[in-house]
């Protein structure tokens, strides 16, 4: 039916991946994407400071990704999935790093020469970035090329401004996280930074901004609805404001990232009673699905 011969190794891994592989080609012939092949990126302190790990869409073969003797934090991926970006603290401060995610290998990035530069998001054709960086002294919003270089400053007050994540639809707006108003709320702005308007209520701590694949809705964490003073899922319609919540009554829920097929969120919650733990849901906030289990684990990024 596919004109097609599967390789795996004689185990247990190899059936896995032979299965999936199939059952991800029946998928693409009914039209619908599927998420074998999907990978989970997020941070773990099991081997000691904190580093990135990777995993499988269902929590299989969970493995260190990074090894550095700085902790490492605050994951991201490129559109296609062939580059990843985390914040690393150096000796200098915390600082982009750029990986392969194939090879494993450090890309080139220029860092401004600023005691901050951190959450770094990719354009959907992946050449150019946005990230915070203290580099004019309070954290803001710059873009630059793809290797960092051709900065620009998106953002201008003396707030903190920090987690610009770039539409991955249009490539034309930015949503991030800003304490212009106060507290700090979910804005959004036009790639150029102008047009700046706030999408959260102005209620409570919103935090964690993710796009989903359409460009169309926005996850984020919030300390409003059924839990006032705790963090939770929530999900807004951009063009209509209209917000629903997806978690609740289950401890503290944040980090949510969506899944290739627009219809899985994986998010960090510590609603077991004991350290944060890695997640996956559905878009409405059902079929919820522990993956780790081991050491703290927050954070986590899902991509192609």
């Amino acid at each position: 039916m596919l004109g097609k011969i599967y390789f795996g190794a004689i185990n247990d891994d190899g059936a896995k991946q032979v299965a999936r592989e199939y059952a991800a080609d029946i998928l693409k012939l009914l039209g619908v994407q599927g998420l074998s092949g999907s990978k989970i990126y997020f941070v773990s302190n099991r081997g000691g400071e904190k580093q990135i790990w990777v995993m499988d869409y269902d929590g299989s073969s969970q493995r260190a990704f990074t090894k550095y003797p700085d902790l490492c934090t605050m994951p991201s991926l490129s559109p296609d999935g062939s580059k990843i970006a985390f914040t690393r603290f150096s000796p200098n401060g915390p600082q982009i790093t750029i990986h392969a995610t194939e090879s494993g290998r450090r890309l080139p990035f220029l860092n401004p020469a600023a005691s901050f530069n951190s959450n770094l998001s990719f354009s959907p054709d992946g050449s150019k970035v946005a990230f915070a960086s203290k580099v004019s002294g309070y954290a803001q919003i710059h873009a630059a090329g793809a290797d960092g270089s051709g900065l620009t400053r998106l953002s201008n007050s003396r707030a903190i401004e920090v987690e610009p994540k770039i539409n991955p639809k249009t490539g034309a707006d930015i949503v991030f996280v800003s304490g212009r108003g106060g507290v700090q709320q979910i804005y959004r702005m036009s790639i150029d930074g102008a047009d700046v308007s706030r999408l959260t209520s102005g209620e409570g701590q919103a935090s964690n901004p993710a796009w989903h694949p359409n460009g169309r809705y926005v996850a984020f964490s919030w300390t409003r609805g059924l839990e006032p003073g705790n963090w939770n899922i929530f999900l807004i319609d951009v063009s209509t404001g209209g917000i629903a919540q997806l978690t609740s009554g289950r401890g503290r829920n944040e980090n949510p990232s969506w899944a290739p097929d627009g219809r899985h969120l994986v998010f960090a919650s510590d609603r077991n009673g004991r350290s944060m733990q890695i997640f996956t849901m559905l878009a409405d906030g059902s079929e919820v699905r522990q993956l780790t289990n081991s050491g703290r684990n927050e954070m986590p990024v899902w991509g192609k």
